[in-house]
């Protein structure tokens, strides 16, 4: 009898055992998902989280449909009404005369012989799409509907006419921490979130802002009316161009706040609503991204 029982506590013991693996790995495995007291390597953990975030991310933006919004409407109204004014309100016949004053900004910069006004307008739209590409190139990796370097670089030229179809179609890219430093390439991680060239754009426009208002007078304005209303196409549409642009960045710069965590409405509308230099200010006084 005690032989037998033996052997029954012995089988009874061998069945039990598989039971008791899975049991131990199924507990092992709640812990490890739930991670309650650190038993994953913290790296693994903001992996994991880092994934569920970005999961969440795509399901929200594959929504996203940007006709249905106000906010690409307007964008889409301001892209119509400045080929409008380039069409319909720009004086004609002016190529000529342009192509010297184009000549005269980059042979003669600053010394007079274009009108103060508008050599500084017309470098603005030079620091203008460098500012949009700090804010647009972090959240521009998997966009679906256009990629981002095409229309930013065509911007240094086209101004809005290359931006605003981007602007408008992009998906957002808003979520807290859904962008890291390491999500972003060489460019944007090394030149565009580098305070350096926060600082010389920022530099840059305080100079072309102190250019204009120490060489305005009446013979100034009277100079840059003429220049709008009569001889040049390309006064007229750079000017309705940074007006637009500087329009459009109230909503990029409240992305770029939410996306860092910092968004305030207020601050967004005071950084956009000092042309050129506010929202060169915001890229020199944004917190960084997590690494």
């Amino acid at each position: 009898m005690p032989l037998v029982r033996a052997t029954r506590a012995m089988s009874v013991a061998t069945a039990a055992a598989p039971r008791a693996r899975r049991r131990a790995s199924m507990t092992q495995a709640r812990a490890m998902t739930k991670d309650p007291i650190g038993t994953l390597p913290s790296r693994t953990v903001a992996r994991s989280r880092s994934v569920v975030r970005c999961s969440a991310g795509k399901d929200q933006q594959s929504e996203f449909v940007p006709w249905t919004t106000p906010e690409r409407l307007t964008l889409a109204a301001g892209w119509l009404a400045l080929g409008s004014t380039a069409v319909f309100v720009a004086p004609t016949g002016t190529s000529g005369f342009d192509t010297e004053l184009i000549t005269s900004l980059i042979s003669s910069p600053f010394s007079g012989a274009v009108n103060p006004l508008f050599e500084s307008l017309f470098n603005s739209l030079g620091v203008v799409p460098a500012v949009y590409a700090a804010l647009l190139l972090p959240g521009g990796k998997d966009q679906p509907r256009l990629p981002p370097v095409p229309p930013i670089g065509l911007s240094f030229a086209l101004g809005f006419f290359a931006l605003g179809p981007y602007l408008i179609l992009r998906e957002p890219r808003d979520e807290e921490g859904s962008i890291q430093k390491s999500d972003l390439g060489w460019a944007t991680a090394n030149i565009f979130e580098n305070k350096i060239f926060a600082a010389v754009n920022t530099l840059f426009a305080t100079f072309l802002i102190g250019y204009a208002a120490t060489h305005c007078d009446a013979s100034t304005i009277e100079g840059f009316k003429l220049l709008w209303t009569e001889q040049s196409a390309l006064c007229c549409v750079s000017s309705c161009d940074l007006l637009v642009l500087s329009l459009a960045m109230f909503g990029v710069i409240s992305e770029d706040q939410k996306r860092r965590g910092v968004f305030s409405s207020a601050s967004a509308a005071a950084f956009s609503a000092v042309p050129v230099l506010g929202p060169c200010v915001w890229l020199l006084v944004r917190p960084t991204l997590e690494e």
